[in-house]
């Protein structure tokens, strides 16, 4: 072959992978058109109202909270970030009716350590004033159960936060925490975003 034809193509080829670039990490983007940042506007407002401190914690296998709407709402994604040690080990997902306990969806997904990813869901559709429960689930930690640990709302110095919590449709009536620790209810609130479209 031609040194100038090989050149070339060494040339053509660095091109095309310089020009393929990554999102980089914590630009992750809910992955739903016109989505609605309710849950997020929620944790940052019970944050300031209720003098909660953010920060990872509670090494528990299960994070959950229950939830209901106000109006018909449809979960398109969902959003989480991984404890650094867990990062590339898979969490699973579910969104259960909290009256029947059926599970409506149910999925695994890695999310980023660094900032809050998100996992497309196939459109779930939630009845107004009807409670359902978003679980976040490890149970594949390696060595240290403190690896589970989660971000989360708590109030330092007392065992239990106040629900319900509302912004918007959303109203949280409670937490949970469990599985190799707790239970522990309404200890604090787990970080798990619900993306309506």
């Amino acid at each position: 072959m031609n040194v100038k034809k090989m050149i070339a193509m060494i040339c053509a080829i660095g091109f095309l992978v310089a020009s393929c670039k990554k999102d980089p990490i914590g630009t992750s983007k809910t992955p739903c058109t016109g989505a609605t940042p309710e849950f997020l506007s929620l944790y940052s407002n019970a944050s300031q109202q209720q003098q909660l401190t953010d920060m990872n914690l509670m090494d528990a296998e299960v994070h959950s909270y229950s939830f209901e709407v106000n109006t018909p709402k449809t979960v398109c994604s969902i959003g989480y970030q991984s404890c650094a040690g867990l990062s590339q080990i898979p969490y699973l997902i579910e969104i259960r009716d909290s009256v029947s306990n059926a599970v409506l969806f149910s999925g695994s997904s890695l999310f980023d350590s660094l900032a809050m990813s998100y996992m497309s869901i196939p459109p779930l559709s939630l009845m107004p004033n009807h409670t359902y429960t978003v679980n976040r689930i490890q149970t594949n930690w390696p060595i240290y159960i403190t690896q589970t640990i989660g971000r989360v709302l708590y109030q330092p110095g007392n065992l239990a936060i106040q629900f319900p919590i509302s912004q918007g449709a959303l109203k949280i009536t409670s937490s949970q925490f469990y599985g190799n620790g707790g239970p522990m209810a309404n200890f604090a609130l787990p970080c798990i975003d619900l993306v309506y479209q």
